[in-house]
């Protein structure tokens, strides 16, 4: 649940976010597609991938979490850390809070954890192997107070100027709409 939240206040900081940090790098669309390791599939790709992935071999398929745990979370940045081990692949991964304290997850199958998301991502979009390199990607954010974007919005900073200056900011309070 407390996962669910951090993720949600996540979401919510990138749709109504404050001003543009504008320091991420690489920028959120490309550490995605670094964290890929791959170009993305095509909508053909993948159903042809789905039906015929096999578990273990494409993807991780573990049924429980491994005790004792690696990671120490008094040595750690609090925050998500994805398992990169091999018996686990990224399909394990652990929460250390600003107390120190372990609590360890396992996406479901047929999904590993993405690192720069922070949630359980279809296993083609994580390359395991890439997600060392972005521990410190969305973890420095989590606990930056109200004013940190969880993820810079690449297309509004890209759009300011090629010198990498951020774009304005509307203040003031969205209106969402209703769909029924």
């Amino acid at each position: 649940m407390q996962a669910a939240l951090i993720v949600l206040s996540a979401v919510l900081g990138v749709a109504f976010g404050g001003p543009a940090n504008g320091d991420q790098v690489p920028k959120v669309w490309d550490a995605l597609a670094k964290l890929r390791g791959k170009d993305a599939l095509t909508a053909e790709q993948i159903q042809d991938l789905y039906p015929n992935a096999v578990p273990g071999k494409d993807f991780p398929n573990n049924l429980a979490i491994p005790q004792p745990r690696a990671i120490n979370c008094g040595s750690v940045q609090p925050g998500f850390h994805a398992d990169t081990s091999a018996a686990s692949d990224c399909q394990i991964f652990d929460r250390c809070d600003v107390n120190g304290n372990l609590t360890s997850y396992i996406c479901p199958a047929m999904t590993r954890f993405n690192q720069i998301t922070l949630i359980c991502d279809w296993f083609f979009n994580v390359d395991c192997g890439q997600s060392a390199q972005f521990v410190d990607y969305s973890n420095s954010r989590l606990y930056a107070g109200e004013s940190a974007k969880f993820l810079d919005d690449q297309n509004e900073l890209s759009a300011g100027s090629s010198a990498g200056a951020s774009v304005p900011v509307k203040k003031g309070k969205k209106k969402a709409k209703r769909q029924f």
